[in-house]
């Protein structure tokens, strides 16, 4: 009997995660359209707009159709920047093509543009050699912490450090928000908590978070570097 309650019980929760991530999902593709329809499709109406009235100002005006011409390449340059952007959100390039390290300063300044919480970042000189998805692992643990911050810390600022020593690579994030409670860090429903402590687990790793009451919150993340041979 009670087995059958804890197997009612996990399959509860498991459905409850697979909501909220699909949820979680359709949000992050939402803010996708809304950027590609409100910025995206509006340069293009206007290039459009400026097409259109370019082919008689070559005929009647010269210089006022080079100077639409000019406002067409700016809007150009101007749509291939969102581009890069909306794929940048998807995955960062910096990721794949620079590593970890590049990437997580890139994550800092976007959050810190973005939020106004100001970031401070730590990170060994040079970048490190990694496998790829253990990068991607640390790199989305990051990207869920930081919105945590945003969500939920009332934080004004938040310090960023990734340490490599001779057996772990550790990632702390701690703001000077509100601090997380124990009741929030134990809810069934703090799915963005668990999705962490899954990530580092993945790869041997373990997770911790603790609430100081008015002075912040701090995650630390440690992964081991056995036989990974970089």
């Amino acid at each position: 009997m009670e087995s059958t309650l804890h197997s009612r019980s996990d399959q509860r929760f498991y459905y409850t995660l697979s909501s909220y991530l699909q949820e979680a999902l359709e949000e992050e593709r939402k803010a996708i359209s809304r950027e590609i329809h409100d910025e995206l499709g509006q340069m293009l109406t206007t290039i459009k707009i400026h097409l259109s009235l370019l082919p008689e100002e070559i005929r009647t005006d010269v210089t006022a159709a080079l100077q639409r011409t000019d406002e067409i390449m700016k809007q150009v340059d101007l749509a291939i920047r969102t581009v890069k952007n909306i794929i940048t959100k998807l995955r960062p390039g910096l990721l794949d093509d620079l590593g970890l390290i590049a990437a997580i300063e890139w994550q800092a300044s976007e959050f810190q543009r973005q939020t106004g919480i100001v970031c401070d970042v730590t990170v060994p000189p040079i970048e490190i050699q990694l496998p790829q998805d253990l990068a991607t692992a640390i790199f989305r643990i990051l990207q869920e912490a930081l919105t945590n911050v945003s969500r939920h810390a009332c934080a004004t600022r938040v310090a960023i450090a990734f340490n490599i020593s001779n057996d772990t690579y550790t990632l702390r994030v701690k703001d000077n928000g509100r601090g997380i409670t124990e009741e929030e860090i134990k809810h069934p429903r703090s799915f963005g908590l668990i999705g962490i402590r899954e990530r580092a687990q993945q790869w041997g790793g373990t997770f911790s978070i603790i609430g100081y009451p008015n002075k912040g919150t701090e995650v630390l993340i440690t992964i081991p570097r056995y036989e990974m041979n970089v």
